[in-house]
């Protein structure tokens, strides 16, 4: 089975309050996510479900995703991946998909970054915002026994205007 894990981009500035929930993406964020469809085709990035929090950045983000990857199914938004998720909140959001065999989860931190702690063992890894991570497992996915197959920095994703 392979879990990915695709932190939002970049979203306009928390004034606090509850508008957190309601931050849009920037539109730097959004063009750096539509340049990134390239760099996740050419890694053959074929989710079977994507499943998102749906706080208004990371729903934006997961939809960049479906069409720049041309999936036919929207993302599922799952109250289960609002910030504070743990790996366990993740798992059930997984299991109303048990069809899926691989599930791309669009996320916060350091919620991300811990359940793949949690899943592969690592003493530390961090998602940056747009970054993507792959964990694949022998079986079902499990603490400790998943493996970093490979983490995307979002940098790759950048398109400047005299880039060739």
């Amino acid at each position: 089975m392979i879990l990915y894990f695709l932190r939002h981009a970049e979203a306009g500035a928390h004034a606090g309050g509850p508008d957190d929930d309601t931050r849009d993406l920037t539109p730097a964020a959004s063009a750096a996510l539509r340049a990134a469809a390239t760099v996740w085709r050419r890694l053959n990035l074929r989710p079977d479900v994507v499943i998102s929090s749906p706080l208004a950045r990371a729903r934006q983000t997961a939809e960049l995703l479906v069409a720049g990857l041309g999936l036919s199914a929207a993302p599922i938004i799952d109250e289960r991946l609002r910030p504070g998720a743990r790996w366990p909140d993740l798992a059930r959001a997984m299991a109303a998909h048990p069809a899926a065999r691989r599930v791309l989860f669009v996320g916060h931190e350091p919620d991300l970054s811990e359940a793949i702690r949690t899943l592969t063992g690592a003493g530390a890894i961090r998602l940056r915002k747009g970054g993507l991570a792959c964990v694949e497992f022998p079986g079902i996915p499990e603490p400790g026994a998943g493996e970093l197959a490979w983490l995307i920095d979002p940098d790759l994703y950048r398109h400047e205007p005299n880039d060739a």
